[in-house]
């Protein structure tokens, strides 16, 4: 058995084994089912808890109430437990349990009108800024060192958090500037390249933080990766200190915003550099780990600071092609 097949702690209830064996079967069927679903999973295994069961079994009141939406929660937050207690049901049956299956046509229905937060050039160097006034921390003594890096790394390479702070010391290849994304969303693998400037930042990194004597190229205090809700908490105080303006629902932008950001950034160089958009959409969305075009396309977005652009060759293409309307006379 893996040892590391489970990265969270289950509390004790009827459904505890369960989950384990559920995660190690999905596992060896080759997904991924990482620290994001497990924490999922261990979410729905509380709510399970208060029925304080003593032998497993899912009624139909129980699984509705789990999979009943939340105060404010986002409608992708509900379909994804929905979905993972759907295929839990599943599992139990097999298993030999009773288990009431939540119907795959009572998936949550949404319009998806979200739009991502795109930060400017100078809002980005605001946020390295923030980042390098850290000082180190008594029981962190790389903390200063290692998140200015993963900022970097989010913005010039375009990563999901998950990829940042699973990657490996021996999957960075700081002499050909390159890295190597293993096993990302959807089991694919990836190589990035970085940057010029990128590469000789994280090459002075390295040496700083001696990573010979780390497994993870962003190493927490016990020499392990750090967790998703550790990296939301440092970088929303970096933002903080770069002086970001919070949003209409008054939180500040999001992790996943400096992709965005990039997936903006990147292709407007591309195109300031002569490169046809047909063929740079493709090269965008193979450098960023996406299935398809159409997943990029959804990233981008007319940041605010490119209306001004606009409007200028609007000024100046529009003079003699919109027809004058003369004035009415009775």
């Amino acid at each position: 058995m893996n040892k590391n097949y489970c990265v969270v702690s289950f509390k004790d209830g009827a459904f505890k084994e369960l989950f384990l064996q559920f995660i190690q079967y999905k596992q060896g069927l080759g997904f991924q089912y990482g620290y994001s679903v497990q924490s999922c999973l261990l979410r729905i295994n509380s709510s399970l808890n208060e029925w304080q069961l003593e032998s497993p079994v899912l009624t139909k009141d129980m699984v509705e109430s789990v999979v009943a939406r939340r105060p404010a929660e986002a409608p992708a937050t509900q379909q994804k437990r929905a979905c993972l207690l759907r295929h839990f049901a599943y599992f139990m049956n097999d298993m030999g349990y009773e288990a009431y299956v939540y119907p795959a046509f009572y998936n949550v229905k949404w319009i998806d009108c979200f739009a991502p937060y795109i930060f400017s050039q100078s809002q980005i160097q605001s946020i390295f800024s923030a980042a390098d006034l850290l000082k180190p921390k008594k029981m962190s003594p790389l903390y200063n060192l290692v998140w200015p890096a993963v900022i970097r790394m989010l913005y010039g390479c375009g990563l999901r958090i998950s990829e940042a702070l699973e990657l490996k010391t021996v999957n960075v290849d700081l002499e050909r500037g390159t890295l190597y994304v293993d096993k990302s969303k959807m089991g694919t693998s990836r190589y990035v390249p970085m940057s010029a400037s990128l590469t000789k930042y994280c090459s002075e990194y390295a040496e700083k933080v001696n990573l010979s004597a780390y497994e993870y190229f962003f190493p927490s205090p016990s020499n392990g990766r750090y967790s998703a809700n550790a990296a939301f908490v440092q970088i929303k105080k970096i933002y903080y200190m770069a002086g970001i303006p919070r949003l209409s629902n008054g939180q500040l932008p999001r992790i996943h915003d400096l992709r965005h950001t990039f997936c903006c950034h990147a292709l407007e160089q591309m195109q300031a550099n002569g490169h046809d958009t047909y063929y740079a959409l493709p090269l965008l969305s193979t450098y960023i780990g996406h299935q398809g075009i159409r997943d990029t396309e959804k990233y981008l977005r007319l940041p605010v600071y490119g209306h001004s652009s606009i409007i200028a060759a609007e000024a100046a293409a529009l003079p003699g092609i919109i027809p004058e309307v003369p004035e009415y006379e009775e």
